[in-house]
């Protein structure tokens, strides 16, 4: 018994379990073979470990994927209170070092926006495979994915806010600036938990074979309803989804605005599609 258990120990650790996890599957899998004492029975090391490598990968890669939602939630809710306040804000190139101040306001413009669609994607994965005992190892992969950038790109907005804070702060009124960095104290703690917590998921090697799938199976009854055909039609996928946040960024800007708007979220929404979207798989 003593050989066969070793045998299992290494295994699991070749499949990321380790510490606690190892040690509770261990005692288990001795307490069994106490009572039965047929190893033959209970299964390969190899096979065993692959096992509860696959459910732990599963069920982890789910509970992390909502966790991280949930973790963001602080930072948007900062975000849209700092900007809410604040709307017209200090000319763009009136920071003190211009093409850092210009960095740091593109990424406040565009990083939420990746954050929340990436997140919104994760959770529309981790909801596909909710009654899924045993994901595909790509499938949890994909889903490690959109919450990773879901979580760097929250990261990058607080810290594109704190640039942004010290770069206009001639321009800035004195509570705005103190404000936002209570935002960023207060959001990147449950950023930063979500991030280790995604981390030691990550950790573990699923096994099972399988494909990802992608946009189109995460959203299919929704996009099926269409008028429009989209499925297996990435692009135009891409581009409807632009066309109606542009429509909405006219809206919201107004006569002033709303065209100058328009275009640049339609742009980088294209953009963002043509950089990340094999990475979060919206397309092949």
């Amino acid at each position: 018994m003593t050989e066969y258990l070793n045998a299992l120990s290494a295994e699991l650790s070749a499949v990321g379990i380790r510490g606690s996890r190892r040690r509770r599957i261990l005692a288990e899998a001795e307490d069994h073979l106490r009572e039965s004492g047929d190893e033959a029975r209970f299964g390969q090391p190899k096979v065993i470990a692959a096992r509860f490598a696959d459910e732990l990968a599963t069920n982890g890669a789910r509970r992390t994927a909502l966790f991280s939602l949930f973790a963001l939630a602080p930072a948007g809710i900062g975000y849209a209170l700092l900007f809410g306040l604040n709307r017209s804000g200090p000319d763009i190139t009136s920071a003190k070092t211009p093409p850092l101040g210009v960095a740091a306001a593109l990424v406040i413009a565009l990083a939420p926006q990746i954050s929340l669609a990436a997140g919104l994607l994760a959770i529309a994965l981790a909801w596909r495979l909710r009654a899924t005992p045993v994901a595909p190892a790509a499938a949890i992969s994909l889903l490690h994915r959109r919450a990773a950038v879901a979580l760097g790109a929250g990261a990058a907005t607080l810290s594109g806010i704190a640039v942004y804070a010290v770069e206009y702060s001639r321009g800035l009124p004195d509570w705005w600036t103190t404000l936002a960095f209570a935002v960023i104290a207060t959001a990147i703690v449950p950023v930063a938990v979500a991030a280790v917590a995604l981390g030691s998921t990550a950790r573990l090697r699923a096994q099972a074979e399988g494909p990802a799938g992608d946009v189109f199976d995460d959203l299919g009854p929704l996009l099926d309803r269409l008028p429009v055909r989209l499925r297996g039609r990435p692009w135009r996928f891409c581009l409807l989804v632009a066309a109606a946040v542009a429509v909405a960024a006219f809206v919201g800007g107004g006569l002033d605005e709303g065209p100058r708007n328009a275009v640049a979220e339609f742009g980088a929404i294209c953009a963002c599609f043509a950089v990340l979207g094999r990475f979060l798989g919206l397309r092949g």
